[in-house]
């Protein structure tokens, strides 16, 4: 699995001239798909060391004999199909840099427009690598022609889907729509296709009243104070930045709230946003 960050290709994010550089995107897309076939090459060669391993152990052909059979299976398994899976993460992020709000159909358009544009250079990709190093080993496009994805394929891109069948392609599957969570950690962004959980949030840290410069704003029921600080999401303060706030101020709750008014991030969280609306991008 590998997925790419959609808020990276806004340019001019959280201002009036914001734009998806969909050029840029193609470009990676395409990158990325080899990148994965390349991976599979690489689990190959790894499962061709375990078998050696396998084969150097001292235990019995009898005990040997199962593991060795289920490291075939699986090298044979993923050379028939060597599946792979370019994704997507930071979408929330993404809709929010254009100045759109995620839920509505505008929002929602943006994505379709993405994920349309991530699917056909990832196959297109795949059928160029098909040309190059052979396609994967049980392709058959007459297994595939009634198949509602290649459909769609050959309506968007009949140039491709012609190639496709020609060529055929090197992976038998491209995509992967994963929840990212820790990968959204790292890129300090909205995972996967979900919105953000909350752009600002409060929590507590325990503090000894008598340290300098030490802010109480609550004490427990057994008498330990603690003091309040806020969290923001990563994105949502370069939103503040790009619109010439104060990123240092200490906002009063009243104050945290208007900002998040004026921001587009307002009625887009995970609380807020219209189920209906989520199922639909979803879909």
């Amino acid at each position: 699995l590998l997925c790419i960050n959609l808020y990276s290709y806004v340019v001019d994010p959280f201002t009036p001239q914001a734009r998806f550089d969909f050029d840029l995107f193609r470009r990676h897309v395409m990158a990325a798909q080899r990148i994965m076939d390349d991976i599979v090459d690489m689990e190959m060669e790894k499962i061709d060391m375990i078998l050696e391993k396998v084969d150097q152990d001292p235990q019995s052909e009898e005990v040997k004999g199962a593991e060795r059979h289920l490291w075939e299976k699986i090298k044979r398994k993923s050379g028939m199909g060597r599946r792979t899976g370019v994704g997507i993460t930071a979408e929330g992020d993404m809709i929010a840099a254009m100045g759109l709000r995620y839920g509505t159909q505008e929002a929602t358009d943006l994505a379709v427009e993405v994920q349309k544009t991530l699917a056909l250079n990832a196959y297109r990709s795949s059928v160029e690598m098909a040309r190059e190093r052979g396609a994967f080993a049980v392709y058959d496009a007459e297994r595939e022609k009634n198949h509602p994805f290649m459909q769609r394929i050959r309506e968007a891109d009949p140039q491709l889907y012609e190639e496709m069948t020609k060529y055929g392609r090197r992976n038998i599957a491209c995509l992967t729509i994963a929840p990212t969570g820790t990968t959204s950690l790292m890129t300090q962004t909205t995972s996967g296709i979900e919105p953000v959980f909350m752009p600002v949030y409060k929590r507590r840290r325990k503090v000894n009243p008598g340290d300098e410069a030490v802010h109480v704003d609550y004490v427990d029921e057994v008498g330990d104070s603690f003091e309040e600080y806020i969290v923001y999401h990563h994105q949502f303060i370069k939103w503040m930045q790009a619109n010439g706030m104060d990123t240092t101020k200490r906002y009063t709750q009243e104050e945290i709230d208007n900002l998040v008014a004026r921001s587009p991030y307002h009625k887009a969280t995970a609380n807020d946003v219209d189920w209906l609306m989520k199922v639909k991008m979803q879909g």
